[in-house]
This record gives structure tokens, C-alpha cells and sequence, in this order.
């Protein structure tokens, strides 16, 4: 969570909350090489294969109460090498292309092709993180529209920072990407609204980060972000700066996480954006009494750029609990519930134009299970609600089901 710009603002915030422990850059390495399956000389291979969200889900929009339900299901089938090319040097490759599969909704199916690149050079003092990726995927794009669509993020991001002293280490992090829905295909025009999210983003974070003792870092930064929409009728580009602050606190029973940004965001030239200062960012907490037992708090407060032609965008807040247990030898049945509630402050581009704000809950849990080395069955199962004081605004999103995955999680298949 903290540590690098990951994007200006999310779309949509998956419900849940944290899903692990942050990993440094060779914890990562290491355990990703180390978990291949096959190698060949310098060069470590692990397939990646299975299905995920094979699921029954009802979802309901406004006034739609007409909308079917349906089952999905998406498999997957790829790969994820590691090359070394020196004691310092790593290059990862991949490649996961997708089918999405739906039984009513024919128009909806799809084939999503996802891969890139990702450099890891862990010289004396100086680490750098360079990749560049395609992510196609089906998700929940905007609460706004609480149903599953197929998206696209285009991403070239680098990651460094030097080991000036012991303590002490400059970073810097700098991402360009690119967002848009991928639902030209589809008839129904509430979802072609997708369509006025489509963006560029530009954003740049540098800083001072200061490590006191083991376990603990602060770090201090200033960030650049800049975003500029496709569509001028419905324009909402901006820029702006913000001082950042990042902490750390990593010790055996207790993480504590903080990635927060004080932004003043500005329209650009021709854009109908409503002038934003404040704070944004995430917030967490874990306490682990036990071993196999996990206790997660946490909250964000994000900015959301919306669909409606009212509002340029929504303030996302939540806070939630989560719950993680593992059952067994190395924990090869493990368990997971979450309970999280917020709001969606809208801000309007008129002061003519009524207040919305929509209260939101969502809730759910998974269960996983470990097979063998490498080969996991998970069912899972939330909903989402949002009710708004706007008639005819209230929605909802329900999902239930499994997915099995070798070689690693198929939602996250991005570097």
C-alpha cells in the first residue's frame, strides 16, 4: 500500500480491504523464484492456469429491476518466466489472455489478452523497478455501475530509490497510464456510458524516505498528477500537486500502513472539473494475536471520477474489518470475512444541481483451499449495496462462486 504511486485515483475501490502483508522488491523475487515449477539454466518458468469467477450474480441498477441474473465464469491460461541475467539484474515476462464466458449475455462474452514486462535491478545502492503492461480484465469498473464489465489499463511505471545512507534514501515513482471500457460491443446504452471515463494519466512522486530501525519507515514526498479524458462534452481533465507522506510499521504482531496525499487539483484549459483540495489516501491496521489468525481495520478516502452528467466526480469513503484465519499444516485451508461501509459524496458542478450522496455496505468472505504445491481452490461470495438519497439511484451487486488457479491469482495479473 505505501511505497510508490500506484495511479491518481481508483475507479472502483474492490471491497475488502488489504489482502496480505506488503513484500519488499527481493521478498517478492525470491518468493516468486522459488515457487517456479520448471528451470531451464537462467531462466525460471511457471505456468499459470485455471478459472476464476465462475459465479451466479444479480445485479441491480436503479429502477432496472428487470435486470437478469446470469452466470459468468472467465479461464485463463498462460505464463510467468523470470530471467536472470546477472547476480543483480531480473527480467519477468508474462502472458495470461482470458475468456469470459456469460450464459445469457452472449453480446458480453470476450477473449482478454493481458502481458508485459518488468525489469528488477538490484544494484549496491540503488534498486529500480521498471515495467511496462496490458491489463484486460473483467471487474467492477465504477460503483456507479456495480456489474461486471471488461476494462483495459495500459501501464509504464518506474520504481527507484537509493540507499544514500543507512537511513536515509531519496525515491522517486513515476507511472503513465491509460484506462478505457472496453464495451464498444455491447447494445445497452447504460453501459456504453463507460465510455466518458475513458482517460490518460500522468503522475510523479518524489521524496525522502527515512528508515529508523528495522521494520519502520517514513517517508515525505511531493506529488505531480495530471489526467486528461477523451471525451470534451464531458470533460473533467485536471492537474495538480500535492504533498505525500508514507509509514510503515512492520513489527512481528503489528503493520501499520499510511499512504496519504493533500491534493489541490485545478481544471485544465477547456475542462468542466470542479476545483478538489483535500486528503486523500488509505489507512490500515493489522493485529495478529496468533499465527494463523489476522485482524484488519482499515479505511480510504479516494476521489472517483463519475458517469453522471451532473457531478464530475464522488468522494469514496470507507472503512472496514476483515477477518483471516488458516486452518491446517502451512495453512492449506484458509478463510477470509470482511464488513465495510462508507459513503459516495458527490460534488457537483453547480450549485443549482440537488446534493446526492450514497450510502454504501458491502460484505463477504472466501475460503481457499490448497490442492497442492502451486494449485488453490477458492469460493467466494459478497455484496455490495448503495443507497442514495436520489430516487431511482439505489443499486446493488451480488456474486457468489469459485475459481481455481495454478501457478497464482488470475485477478492479479498484472506486474
Amino acid at each position: 500500500m505505501a511505497g510508490s504511486a500506484k495511479g491518481q485515483f481508483l475507479t472502483f475501490t474492490q471491497p475488502g480491504g488489504p489482502d496480505g502483508r506488503p513484500e519488499t522488491i527481493q521478498e517478492r523475487l525470491d518468493r516468486e523464484i522459488d515457487e517456479a515449477p520448471y528451470r531451464l539454466g537462467p531462466l525460471y518458468v511457471t505456468p499459470i492456469a485455471g478459472f476464476r469467477e465462475a459465479a451466479y450474480v444479480r445485479d441491480l441498477i436503479g429502477d432496472r429491476k428487470d435486470t437478469p441474473a446470469d452466470f459468468t465464469v472467465t479461464v485463463g491460461a498462460g505464463f510467468r518466466t523470470h530471467l536472470r541475467t546477472g547476480r543483480k539484474v531480473t527480467w519477468i515476462a508474462q502472458a495470461v489472455p482470458e475468456y469470459v464466458w456469460w450464459n445469457k449475455r452472449e453480446e458480453a462474452r470476450r477473449l482478454n489478452l493481458s502481458g508485459g514486462i518488468e525489469g528488477i535491478f538490484l544494484l549496491n545502492r540503488l534498486t529500480i523497478d521498471a515495467a511496462a503492461s496490458r491489463v484486460e480484465q473483467q471487474r467492477i469498473a465504477t460503483p456507479e455501475l456495480p456489474t461486471l464489465l471488461n476494462t483495459a489499463v495500459d501501464l509504464a511505471r518506474i520504481d527507484a530509490e537509493l540507499e544514500l545512507t543507512a537511513r536515509l534514501r531519496p525515491f522517486l515513482s513515476i507511472r503513465r497510464s491509460r484506462q478505457e471500457g472496453l464495451t464498444g460491443d455491447l447494445d445497452d446504452p447504460v453501459l456504453q456510458q463507460l465510455a466518458v471515463l475513458d482517460r490518460d494519466e500522468e503522475l510523479e512522486r518524489l521524496g525522502l524516505r527515512w528508515y529508523p530501525r528495522e521494520g519502520w519507515m517514513v517517508g515525505l514526498g511531493a506529488e505531480r498528477s495530471k489526467v486528461t479524458f477523451d471525451r470534451v462534452t464531458r470533460d473533467a481533465s485536471n492537474e495538480g500537486t500535492a504533498p505525500a507522506v508514507e509509514v510503515r510499521i512492520n513489527r512481528p504482531h503489528l503493520l501499520f500502513l499510511a499512504d496519504l496525499a493533500a491534493r489541490s487539483l485545478r481544471a485544465t484549459e477547456g475542462s468542466r472539473f470542479v476545483d478538489f483540495d483535500g486528503v486523500t489516501g488509505k489507512l490500515a491496521v493489522s493485529y495478529v494475536p496468533r499465527r494463523r489468525l489476522e485482524f484488519w481495520a482499515y479505511g480510504s478516502r479516494d476521489l472517483v471520477y463519475s458517469l453522471e452528467g451532473n457531478y464530475p466526480y464522488m468522494i469514496d469513503r470507507r472503512l472496514g474489518l476483515s477477518l483471516s484465519i488458516g486452518v491446517g499444516r502451512d495453512d492449506r485451508t484458509s478463510g477470509r470475512i470482511f464488513y465495510e461501509t462508507g459513503a459516495e459524496d458527490y460534488t457537483a458542478f453547480s450549485a443549482d444541481l440537488p446534493e446526492r450522496t450514497d450510502d454504501l455496505v458491502s460484505y463477504g468472505g472466501s475460503l481457499r483451499f490448497l490442492l497442492v504445491r502451486g494449485l488453490s481452490l477458492t469460493l467466494q461470495a459478497s455484496r455490495i449495496e448503495l443507497d442514495s438519497n436520489l430516487p431511482g439511484s439505489d443499486r446493488s451487486y451480488t456474486a457468489g462462486g469459485l475459481s481455481l488457479s495454478l501457478g497464482g491469482n488470475l485477478a492479479k495479473n498484472n506486474l
